[in-house]
């Protein structure tokens, strides 16, 4: 596997670690604008977020439906979604080879899901609290750095590598899930089972490994002092959001005096793993 990976090194440290081949515009849409719309409402006048951004239940209108998944009232919430995103935004950047599935996946998840999110959010969660917050869409990029980082290593490092590994991060995600929430142990017994299952679909990937004796250490000689650190804090970053799904429904629903929508996270999340292979899918058709 070094060897493979060795052959790319020239185009992966140049293309992917740092330029990716976007374009100035595009870092000025995802770092620049969006903060700055966000930003902007954020200091909107609290009648205006009330009439149009956030969602009541008992009065629902097309405005709140979708312009609620954009807006905050609490500091600490919109600056901690705000470094979120950012931090998001990054790692794609770094880590996504083809920049138009991103462009793709953000129309839809800009102008699509946040519809998604406040209908499923109250059929779920019911008429008892307000809805707003940029999280279920925050939810979507973490799916979708999943999503990424799957076609990233079946590209660069085990080309055996198949749906059951991304299959395999979301059923583990899942199992650290039911630490925070009500859960029996057949549920345990279930998941467990299942990746279980899903780890010997992946058996060939394991042969491929060993027999490449891939060895990172190694493949790391090959950058520059500085790009050695850049990455492993990339893969580290990397490795800590793609298992991030026990955060996005934490134990404790309440913070600071507030509902934590985990039906919204759970929805971004799953939107962010599927739409992309549906879209791909598309596009390979």
């Amino acid at each position: 596997m070094s060897g493979t990976i060795k052959c790319h090194i020239g185009s992966f440290s140049s293309r992917y670690l740092f330029s990716a081949g976007w374009k100035k515009r595009d870092g000025l849409f995802y770092f620049m604008l969006v903060p700055a719309l966000l930003i902007f409402i954020f200091y909107l006048p609290m009648s205006l977020k009330e009439t149009y951004f956030i969602l009541y239940p008992s009065r629902i209108t097309l405005y709140s439906l979708f312009l609620s998944n954009y807006v905050h009232n609490d500091l600490a919430h919109f600056t901690g979604n705000l470094a979120t995103y950012l931090a998001l935004c990054f790692l794609i950047f770094n880590l996504e080879t083809n920049k138009r599935n991103f462009y793709v996946y953000s129309g839809f998840m800009f102008l699509f899901l946040p519809w998604v999110i406040s209908i499923v959010s109250m059929s779920m969660i019911g008429p008892n609290t307000t809805y707003q917050g940029f999280s279920g869409l925050i939810s979507s990029l973490f799916g979708y750095l999943t999503y990424i980082v799957y076609r990233f290593l079946k590209e660069y490092c085990c080309k055996s590598m198949d749906l059951t590994f991304l299959f395999l991060i979301v059923i583990m995600n899942l199992l650290l899930v039911l630490g925070n929430i009500p859960s029996q142990v057949f549920q345990y017994i279930f998941i467990i089972t299942f990746a279980l299952v899903l780890v010997y679909l992946q058996k060939d990937v394991i042969v491929e490994v060993i027999k490449k004796n891939f060895d990172i250490r190694n493949w790391l000689r090959c950058f520059p002092n500085f790009k050695q650190l850049y990455f492993l804090g990339l893969l580290i970053v990397t490795l800590n959001y793609i298992f991030i799904l026990p955060v996005l429904v934490p134990e404790e629903i309440m913070r600071n005096g507030a509902i934590v929508n985990s039906v919204g996270h759970y929805t971004g999340y799953f939107f962010g793993i599927f739409v992309p292979l549906i879209l791909s899918a598309i596009s390979d058709n």
